[in-house]
């Protein structure tokens, strides 16, 4: 079971990862701010496990 876990905690940081690298790609935002948002999404990536089981990391999930 904590192999599936672990796999699955896997997945999600490479998924969540490679959303925050295009949206990093693909912003027109400012180099600072963009270059901030990715490094918060790359946490934010590493700890979401913890995060789903909050209503308010679920939103905060939701809006990248």
């Amino acid at each position: 079971m904590l192999r599936f876990l672990f796999i699955v905690w896997i997945l999600g940081v490479i998924l969540f990862g490679l959303v925050a690298f295009s949206s990093f790609l693909y912003s027109t935002d400012a180099e600072p701010e963009r270059t901030q948002r990715m490094h918060m999404r790359l946490r934010m990536a590493l700890v979401w496990p913890i995060a789903v089981l909050s209503s308010a990391g679920r939103a905060r999930l939701r809006r990248g």
